[in-house]
């Protein structure tokens, strides 16, 4: 999700710059690096932030301020987890705003884009490995497609949110909203679903997320 420069305020800029350095620091520590010493895991890691960089310059809007795009961030935690998933995404961020110039706006985009929608499916695959049986179903439909679209949606409204505080005169087509976040909500959840389910069948050490002890009764 991203907000021009031209309505954020200096101090939420020097805010969200602190919250975004905290948190890729933090990133930086805690991500399974030695997950990416294996050739194949660091080319699907490189090759995402491509995919998600191109995802995230096809964007459209609703109004003067906000614009919206696919996210790609749900797909990204269950494939490399929460730290690595917010780096490869803050890097995505990086190229697009390499090519729009806005560097003002860029720690605001990757906080809306990456950070939130990665807090809300961790929290929506935390939910659903903690009071649902381990089922790969239960896993693609709830841990992918709702999750997916639970990122979306609150991602959109958080983007929106923060919008209107910091620039209430400058109009976003409020009455159109809702209905535009629900069709991203279910094309980001549908795009992580089934990515996520041809990925768990064909390529399953790619899903970081998915234990094949857990879902599938697998035992090494």
């Amino acid at each position: 999700m991203l907000l021009p420069s031209a309505i954020l305020t200096a101090e939420w800029s020097a805010l969200a710059a602190l919250a975004l350095a905290v948190l890729l620091a933090l990133a930086a520590w805690r991500a399974p690096w030695r997950r990416l010493e294996v050739n194949e895991q660091s080319h699907v890691w490189l090759g995402f932030i491509v995919v998600a960089s191109v995802l995230w310059l096809i964007a459209g809007g609703v109004g003067a301020s906000v614009r919206f795009h696919l996210l790609a961030a749900p797909l990204a935690y269950l494939l490399f987890g929460p730290w690595l998933a917010l780096l490869a995404l803050a890097l995505a961020g990086a190229a697009v705003t390499f090519i729009n110039g806005d560097w003002a706006s860029y720690p605001t985009h990757v906080l809306l884009s990456a950070a939130v929608p990665i807090a809300v499916s961790h929290l929506v695959l935390m939910l659903c490995e903690k009071r649902l049986p381990p089922n790969y179903f239960i896993y693609i439909f709830v841990g992918a497609f709702l999750g997916g679209a639970l990122s979306m949606f609150v991602a959109g409204l958080a983007t929106a949110t923060l919008a209107t505080l910091l620039a209430p005169t400058v109009g976003y087509a409020g009455e159109d909203l809702v209905p535009m976040l629900v069709m991203l909500s279910f094309g980001e959840g549908t795009l992580t679903g089934m990515l996520a389910s041809l990925m768990v069948v064909y390529r399953p050490t790619w899903v970081g997320t998915f234990d094949d002890a857990r879902y599938l009764g697998r035992r090494p």
